[in-house]
């Protein structure tokens, strides 16, 4: 059953079914919404999923810095691909160590953008003396992928049997005293704050250009600002596709362009130390992408211009993206099979581990995770629950939906339907009691231990 499917059952249920945009819109808003709360709100078998995690041990090394320069000269890996733009050390902490007089003192930097494989770009001005320091590098937030809700388990494949990491909140570290920069084998795992990228507030850098033989159509267009493109420990796009912090989506921009007329890209400069790179998505309803799709370079210019398939343009800018927007291209097979469609999970908080101790040494990291479903935005997308229970989104939804129009009874009629299909899906999908169901003290970490005979605690 797809998003179609479901529109159709919930059109024969309300015995109303009109072709209308905006209706459309609004139920398919309602049915994402239902799913979301129904996969999140306990931890299925079949929603979650277990990941290697790449996770890198602190690293020194002589750097150059210069008083009131945000630039730090020194070793750094960066790639050379334009398609691939970006540094691990992008989004890292840099530690220095000063002394002035009789006082010695550390200041935490942020490497924000990498220029070259020997220069980088902090997060603010270096304010210290001249010269050349001893500095640490170091990576503690180890971020989840997007679509990571709850973390069910983190163990270390790199022993015979993997053995399960300890939870340990930031509270029992501090409480019995344990060093946050010890390095060695990793016992337990701690929850540490997110990232959010912010959003620009409109597409910029956007033009209208001639063109030939390109249909008519209409072109809607959004803005996100990307960090550290080549940071992120896993990544929800595939290999070979520029990844990192994305934002949110700016408003839309929306272009009605005739045969003889087709876009171009050209973002403007930012100051390195803000370390934002930018990129496009657009969505075209003449040929049918209503799920927005990454802007990607189609033309090199025989060789003289920007790669193709270059899509993330770095801080200093420079860079005009000029892709095939023609409506053959828009509506053909090999389009879509390569197209980019925007993760909506990377518009929210960026979700962070910290590991005690801390690897000695770079090392992968197996995590599970109850995932969040991707937004189903056009008819062919499928739920991430399975076909024989899907029909539970349609009468969650058509809960909401009756009440939305004050028809408390038949309200009440799809929450039971709903509820008679959920707890077939618990017999079925569900591999433990939900996590929100705590029996005793509900901290269970370093220090303490839960007591099995104390009252059952409901957490939100």
């Amino acid at each position: 059953m797809n998003l179609a499917d479901l529109i159709d059952f919930c059109g024969n249920l309300l015995d109303y079914d009109p072709v209308n945009d905006t209706y459309r819109e609004q139920l398919v808003a309602l049915l994402n919404d239902a799913q979301t709360r129904i996969l999140t709100d306990r931890h299925w078998a079949f929603a979650q999923k277990e990941r290697d995690i790449k996770v890198y041990t602190d690293q020194t090394q002589t750097v150059g810095l210069t008083n009131g320069s945000a630039v730090v000269v020194g070793i750094f890996p960066v790639s050379a691909d334009p398609v691939l733009p970006g540094s691990r050390f992008e989004l890292a902490s840099m530690l220095v160590t000063q002394t002035v007089g009789a006082v010695t003192f550390t200041q935490t930097y942020q490497v924000r953008y990498m220029t070259t494989a020997g220069q980088a770009v902090l997060d603010r001005d270096f304010d210290g003396v001249t010269g050349a320091y001893d500095v640490t590098f170091k990576w503690r937030e180890v971020f989840l992928p997007a679509d990571a809700t709850n973390v069910i388990n983190v163990s270390d494949p790199t022993e015979g049997i993997p053995r399960k990491s300890l939870f340990l909140s930031k509270w029992e570290r501090d409480d019995v005293e344990l060093d946050p920069d010890l390095l060695g084998t990793v016992e337990a795992y701690l929850p540490s704050q997110s990232i959010r990228i912010n959003a620009p507030q409109t597409p910029r850098g956007v033009s209208v250009v001639a063109g030939v033989g390109q249909g008519v159509r209409t072109i809607n267009v959004y803005m996100v600002n990307v960090r550290g493109p080549r940071s992120q420990s896993y990544s929800l796009y595939r290999p070979n596709v520029s990844a990192g912090f994305e934002s949110s989506l700016s408003k839309v921009a929306t272009y009605s362009l005739s045969a003889t007329q087709t876009l171009e890209f050209t973002p403007e400069t930012l100051n390195s130390q803000v370390g934002l790179y930018r990129r496009y998505y657009f969505t075209c309803p003449e040929a049918g992408i209503l799920a927005p799709v990454r802007v990607r370079n189609a033309d090199d210019e025989q060789g003289l211009g920007l790669a193709i398939g270059v899509d993330t343009v770095p801080p200093p800018g420079g860079m005009t993206l000029k892709p095939d927007l023609s409506l053959n291209t828009l509506e053909s097979q090999p389009f879509h099979s390569l197209s980019i469609r925007y993760k909506y999970h990377q518009s929210a908080a960026y979700r962070a581990v910290q590991f005690y101790p801390h690897p000695s040494a770079d090392q992968d990291m197996t995590v599970r995770t109850v995932v969040a479903p991707d937004r189903m935005l056009e008819d062919q997308d499928s739920p991430l629950i399975p076909a024989d229970y899907a029909q539970v989104i349609a009468y969650a939804t058509l809960e909401t939906l009756t009440l939305k129009v004050d028809n408390p009874a038949l309200s009440q009629v799809y929450e039971r339907k709903k509820n008679q299909m959920i707890r077939g899906m618990e017999g079925r999908y569900l591999g433990e009691v939900p996590r929100r169901i705590i029996k005793g003290n509900p901290t269970a970490g370093w220090r303490f231990t839960t007591n099995p005979f104390g009252k059952l605690t409901f957490t939100p």
